[in-house]
């Protein structure tokens, strides 16, 4: 039966923006508590698995979606890039949604189908999706047992720069509204690059997200759920598996912030960009908040050597971002928090060959084109911007459970990758700008991580050697952005509205680890606790608290006098490897080394995400890559999202070739 309080549209498929709109009023307007489940638990046999059931439901709905009698709906679609070996014709697309039952199991004859034509309900091409079911190898103690169904379909010999519109239907007639997407435009091989100029274009990239809605574990997977869960229909606690234990000082998600879901918030102030396509640079959805790739158990507290884990917390994440990745690509890196040893073990743990990556191989769509070891490395060009997907949990020095496990087979082949897009005569010129993203920061002065020494040692001296022209980073959840750094050492200024030649200058590092989960504070004041490097004696603005640098901050007291707002921390520290001991949570890690910086140009302390505005150009002319940081709802502004910071980077089109 409908549920009478979501407004269904069968006969109109929603607009992106419509939808945008609709999704963030109904997850704020819906959120399941412990009333509503006990209200569902009171409806009838089978209605408690209903409330994960409804959460699909309410998503299918609003997207114009039409229910078949099999009683299975689609949810969470998100397409990606289905690139080729080489990364260079990307105009195939990938989809992938979930499949969701009120009762856990789909009918051994179900079939699903993607349908694709260029204007909505004409569909001339029709592709069979695969459908997999994701299970957990064992069932988590104090948890649920995992057990999903997503269907994932290809669509190819699709024409490069065209929009599409699309649609999923299963054999029992069930259909989703229409959505649709742009393919992305021809590679310039060859001479073509002299003649063929890409339309400009505008990507958004962030990372550190998760999801302010509790996950609700279906009755069907309750196994062992503590009495505190399932005597809530399911539901978990506010906190656990989801984002909502903001600290009562955050301005924005704080109790009388600005904004008290800005994980739900950014996706849809990243729609309003029209991006071409998203990069979230890892720790997606934080199924595993504990982030060190340790077997799962949720007994609470976490037993030590184990983490947490909930397979239910993707259904939420993957409602929550379908609004804009139904229509545009979003692709993804791996962080700490996405190794999920229930589907197979991570290298610490005696390892597989997923390297606990399973689960996000089934739930999205990573291309292929990587080493083969390396589920989450892939590469992908679109316009005159090539893209790099760079797995640091191979590389970390902080947390060792991943550390290694390609045995060099990733940094080989993104060493090749670099030398192809940089060196080759037929690539190379229609290749102006390169971006790698990852997730453990080269360069950050956070608190609670700071740099990752085994990331930086292996990645800055090639990204200089090839002229890498940003990197977008996770890890620590605020935003930090770098000046230009080349072989370690910053080589200029670059305060916002500047304009920098990485030709010359070097790579810019930027840290938007403030996708939405509780933001982490920059260094304290140099003490025992936060020391500097031995030798330095912290004076002035370098002896007082790290602060915020960002337009238009105004610190309390003035610039300087209660905390430092200068570019240069005297107290940061990086990751070294050291003999990797274990931590105090069972997993192996590094030593902190204090380190003076004089890089940090731009810092905020709470949620934002980055629009990047390409403009290409013919040949021998100025080509321009302009990042601009948007806040969500900066406090004092009364806007739900304002500029705070803009850095334009500048190239001469057709010249990124370099001598090796």
């Amino acid at each position: 039966m409908p549920d009478p309080d979501i407004r269904y549209n069968v006969n109109l498929p929603l607009t992106v923006d419509e939808m945008t709109e609709w999704n963030a009023g109904e997850l704020k307007r819906h959120r399941v508590t412990r009333r509503t489940a006990l209200r569902t638990a009171t409806i009838g046999a089978g209605s408690i698995t209903a409330a994960q059931f409804g959460l699909a439901q309410k998503a299918f709905a609003a997207g114009g979606g039409r229910a078949g009698p099999v009683g299975v709906v689609v949810s969470g679609r998100h397409l990606s890039f289905a690139p080729d070996t080489f990364g260079l014709r990307d105009s195939a697309m990938a989809l992938t949604a979930q499949l969701v039952s009120r009762t856990g199991k789909l009918p051994k004859t179900l079939r699903a189908y993607v349908e694709v034509g260029q204007s909505p309900g004409h569909y001339g091409q029709r592709y069979e999706a695969e459908i997999v079911h994701l299970v957990g190898q064992y069932v988590v103690p104090n948890g649920p047992a995992g057990s999903q169904f997503y269907l994932k379909g290809q669509m190819t010999g699709l024409r490069p720069d065209r929009v599409y519109h699309y649609r999923v239907v299963l054999n029992d007639g069930t259909a989703t509204g229409d959505a649709y997407f742009t393919t992305a435009p021809t590679f310039r091989i060859g001479r073509r690059h002299v003649v063929d100029v890409p339309r400009p274009f505008t990507f958004t990239a962030f990372a550190d997200v998760g999801t302010n809605n509790a996950p609700t574990d279906p009755r069907f997977a309750w196994g062992n759920d503590p009495a505190s869960v399932t005597g809530n229909g399911g539901t978990w606690a506010r906190g656990v598996f989801d984002d909502n234990y903001y600290s009562a000082t955050d301005p924005v998600a704080g109790p009388g912030g600005t904004d008290p879901t800005p994980a739900v918030t950014m996706t849809n102030l990243m729609a309003r960009q029209k991006p071409a396509f998203t990069l979230l640079a890892g720790d997606i959805c934080y199924a595993d908040p504990g982030g060190s790739g340790l077997p799962a158990d949720n007994t609470m507290p976490t037993p030590k050597g184990k983490n947490a884990y909930n397979p239910y917390v993707w259904d939420v994440f993957l409602d929550q971002i379908e609004p804009q990745a139904a229509f545009s690509p979003w692709m993804f890196a791996t962080g700490n928090h996405d190794m999920e040893p229930l589907y197979g073990a991570t290298s610490y743990l005696g390892d597989s060959a997923s390297h606990g990556y399973a689960g996000l191989q089934h739930r999205l769509d990573l291309p292929k084109n990587g080493p083969k070891t390396c589920p989450s490395v892939y590469r992908f060009v679109y316009g005159n911007v090539a893209v790099i997907s760079v797995d640091a949990n191979d590389l970390s020095a902080e947390i060792q459970t991943n550390t290694g496990y390609s045995d060099g087979a990733q940094l080989s082949w993104l060493e090749s990758t670099l030398k192809e897009w940089r060196t080759d005569p037929e690539v190379a010129p229609g290749i102006d700008f390169v971006v790698a993203f990852f997730h453990h920061c080269a360069y950050s002065t956070t608190d609670n991580h700071a740099s990752d020494g085994g990331v930086r040692d292996a990645l800055d001296p090639l990204f200089s050697k090839y002229q890498v022209d940003l990197v977008v980073q996770g890890h620590n959840h605020l935003m930090e952005r770098t000046d230009p750094i080349k072989n370690g050492q910053r080589t200029k200024a670059a305060p916002d509205r500047s304009t920098i030649e990485p030709a010359l200058d070097g790579v810019t590092y930027l840290c938007v680890g403030s996708g939405g989960r509780p933001r982490y504070p920059f260094r304290p004041a140099p003490s025992t606790t936060a020391p500097a490097p031995a030798g330095v004696e912290p004076s002035g603005p370098q002896a007082l608290p790290e602060g915020q640098r960002y337009r238009g901050y105004r610190p309390a007291g003035g610039k300087n006098s209660a905390e430092n707002n200068t570019e240069n921390v005297a107290n940061s520290y990086v990751w070294a490897k050291g003999d990797s001991a274990l931590s105090s949570s069972g997993y192996p890690t590094g030593v902190k080394v204090p380190e003076t910086v004089d890089w940090s140009q731009v810092r905020y302390d709470d949620y934002a995400f980055i629009a990047v505005d390409v403009v290409p150009a013919p040949h021998g002319q100025s080509t321009t890559f302009t990042i601009r940081t948007i806040a969500d709802a900066l406090p004092g502004t009364g806007r739900p999202q304002t500029e705070i910071d803009r850095l334009t980077l500048k190239r001469t089109a057709g010249r990124g070739a370099i001598t090796s």
